[in-house]
């Protein structure tokens, strides 16, 4: 019988051991690797703040670092603080499917861990604020009150769940834009101001007009910003490409393009019409329709990315 693959999480706040503890771990371990946000932190970024967009885009680096791992049989040990229930609900739901997942937890005296970290600055020079370090401290003291830390065996077939929607509601389709609908040929994918010279991927645009001719709603959803609304037109003019709404990210939100696309679908699309499926290509977003929305959705195109 086949065994289940593995994740640890180290669960800490700084200066508990816990990457300590993962060296030593590899070396005593055979076929375990580790993967560690702060590392992806350093080898990316000089300052000790990062923005938010940063910081998504070290969570995107971490999921792809854990998802290839696991694709090749390995085991993960995770090394980060984990010290709020949200972060390790979130690689529960993640990763259950593909592996059982168990928890190594750093408890040490407050007092303790402010002696470490302290020492820690004098031979590194790696610093942390106190204030940081009580606050980090008081979220771990919560979660270990309120989060069962037993193993959380594989789950061998997460049954499927379809969204429940009112049959009278007009029915409709949503489509992407950037690599669904629309080729970008070469141009910057977040520079949109040329998107008028996109190619258009002819099966998607041959789907929509079918669709729209058997009387379904087309819903553009693009994580576009919209101060590139009127070039997107000239490509959907350009083409003929028939749709009902267009609904594009604000200028100068950062966010990931799966809130962006989630938002949109709960203040426009969400008891306004009965989705048919999704058309997209990146995973995070695929994920989020499948998974958050419980909506079908074909991805069309390679979008780890």
């Amino acid at each position: 019988m086949k065994k289940n693959l593995n994740i640890l999480l180290l669960v800490g706040p700084p200066g508990s051991g816990k990457s300590t503890f993962a060296k030593y771990f590899l070396r005593t371990e055979e076929n375990w690797m580790r993967v560690s946000r702060d590392d992806f932190r350093m080898m990316n970024f000089t300052q000790g703040n990062l923005s938010d967009k940063q910081e998504n885009l070290i969570t995107e680096m971490v999921d792809a670092s854990i998802s290839a791992l696991l694709n090749k049989n390995i085991n993960v040990l995770i090394d980060a603080t984990h010290c709020k229930k949200e972060y390790i609900d979130n690689y529960i739901k993640k990763y259950n499917s593909r592996a059982d997942i168990s928890f190594k937890l750093f408890d040490i005296e407050k007092n303790e861990l402010l002696k470490r970290c302290e020492t820690r600055y004098k031979e590194t020079g790696k610093y942390i604020p106190e204030k940081v370090l009580n606050k980090m401290y008081s979220q771990f003291e919560i979660l270990k009150n309120e989060f069962d830390f037993s193993i959380r065996s594989k789950i061998e077939n997460l049954p499927v769940e379809i969204r429940q929607q009112k049959a009278d509601l007009p029915k409709a389709i949503i489509c992407d834009l950037d690599g669904t609908l629309a080729l970008i040929h070469g141009r910057n994918p977040f520079d949109a101001s040329k998107c008028n010279d996109d190619h258009l991927n002819e099966p998607i645009g041959n789907l929509l007009k079918n669709y729209a001719q058997l009387g379904y709603k087309i819903l553009l959803v693009s994580g576009r910003e919209d101060r590139f609304k009127e070039p997107t037109l000239e490509f959907l003019n350009k083409y003929k490409i028939p749709f009902n709404e267009l609904w594009m990210r604000k200028t100068l939100d950062k966010r990931k393009d799966a809130i962006v696309k989630e938002e949109i679908f709960e203040t426009h699309i969400n008891n306004n019409y009965y989705i048919e499926f999704v058309l997209d290509d990146r995973n995070q977003v695929v994920d989020m329709w499948r998974k958050n929305l419980k909506i079908t959705c074909f991805q069309v195109n390679y979008g780890d990315f």
